[in-house]
């Protein structure tokens, strides 16, 4: 988690970010499927406080299942919280600031089909 935070922190040196550094957990097929809810939750806030205290805002994205699943969600809420599920309506019962809403949008200009979200924080 403090290698992949700082990474991302290397990359984005330089720059003013609007929107917050998003750590991405959901299934992948790989070793991290198989770790502990406790585990997962760990190395989620080692990531998020790495980023926060290189003075930029953290985030967690994951899919409804994962965080209802795979997540003490208790213990990330403190950060932004980016949630997918492709529905009409989010049905994710903790508090999120995007929902993404489907992965099949269209957006003039762009070829092929787009991730589509709804932010509820205003980020610039």
């Amino acid at each position: 988690a403090v290698e992949e935070a700082s990474t991302a922190i290397s990359l984005v040196s330089g720059y003013k970010l609007n929107f917050p550094i998003y750590i991405d957990t959901e299934g992948s097929g790989g070793r991290g499927d198989t770790i502990s809810k406790s585990e997962r939750t760990e190395i989620l806030k080692t990531f998020c406080e790495v980023i926060k205290n290189a003075g930029f805002k953290p985030g967690v994205y994951s899919g409804r299942y994962w965080y209802n699943n795979h997540v003490i969600t208790s213990e990330i809420e403190q950060y932004h919280i980016w949630v997918a599920q492709y529905n009409d309506v989010c049905e994710y019962e903790g508090r999120y600031d995007i929902w993404q809403y489907t992965s099949s949008g269209s957006v003039p200009g762009i070829n092929g089909k787009v991730d589509m979200n709804i932010a509820y924080r205003v980020y610039y």
